[in-house]
């Protein structure tokens, strides 16, 4: 199938940022918020062997075994004491794999990160075939494959448990029909097929799947026609950028 997508898909761009118990992915920089005044937790799922970051930015740190311990520096100004507020780049190399966090300072509990076990080579196909590709062309990217049936081996496709059923809209049945996953990259597409309900003819756009129904991380929403008539039933697809591997 080698037509143009005959839809408009909407780009939402956003920062996601992990929280405590986040799961994180291998050689994707994900952002992460730390303690700024207690110790702060990285466990690896296997042996830890570096952590690289700059002391100069006001952070300290070491590890042992499978755990890594991070503590920003609070400085003292006469009787107050200043804690930083300043981002840094955290590398974490673990079980043979690399971790990219990119720490902001905050004023919380402590928090545990957790590190994914790498992929092997599904893993690594993904990384390298959307390393160069910025975030909305990833999106575009994911949506062709699933649009045109052309996603390559390395993707990992569920399909949908039984009838997954979303109330978007009273005039429309909207049903997931599989996920697929682009591990190390962080994506996932959500497929629907929704059918019109009724007999007059029913208006689909983009916007109706823009809820926290769908997913809380949406990057991207693809309708495949915005006017069903009766009975008639379309694809949408959704892409989401996964803070948390499955």
């Amino acid at each position: 199938m080698n037509k143009i997508i005959p839809f408009v898909v909407v780009v939402l761009l956003f920062t996601a940022t992990a929280r405590a118990d986040t799961v994180i992915p291998a050689e994707v920089a994900t952002p992460v918020e730390l303690s700024n005044h207690d110790i702060n937790r990285i466990v690896c799922p296997g042996p830890m062997t570096d952590l690289i970051f700059s002391r100069e930015k006001g952070l300290t740190g070491h590890f042992s075994g499978n755990n890594a311990f991070i503590k920003f520096k609070i400085e003292k100004n006469g009787d107050e004491y200043v804690y930083t507020t300043t981002p840094n780049e955290l590398f974490v190399v673990c079980n043979g794999a690399v971790y990219t966090l990119i720490a902001t300072p905050r004023d919380i509990p402590s928090v545990t990160l957790r590190l994914a076990s790498a992929k092997g080579k599904r893993f690594k196909h993904n990384i390298a075939r959307y390393r160069k590709m910025p975030l909305e062309k990833q999106a575009l990217q994911l949506i062709r494959e699933a649009y045109a049936g052309s996603c390559p081996s390395s993707y990992r496709i569920t399909p949908a448990s039984g009838k997954s059923s979303l109330s978007l809209s009273p005039h429309l049945e909207t049903t997931l029909q599989r996920t697929i996953d682009v591990e190390g990259v962080g994506l996932r597409l959500k497929q629907y097929r929704v059918k019109a309900l009724g007999i007059k003819p029913v208006a689909v756009d983009e916007t109706m799947f823009l809820t926290s129904a769908v997913s809380p991380s949406i990057l991207a929403v693809a309708v495949e026609d915005h006017t069903l008539n009766r009975g008639a039933s379309i694809r949408v697809f959704v892409v989401e950028k996964k803070e948390t591997p499955r």
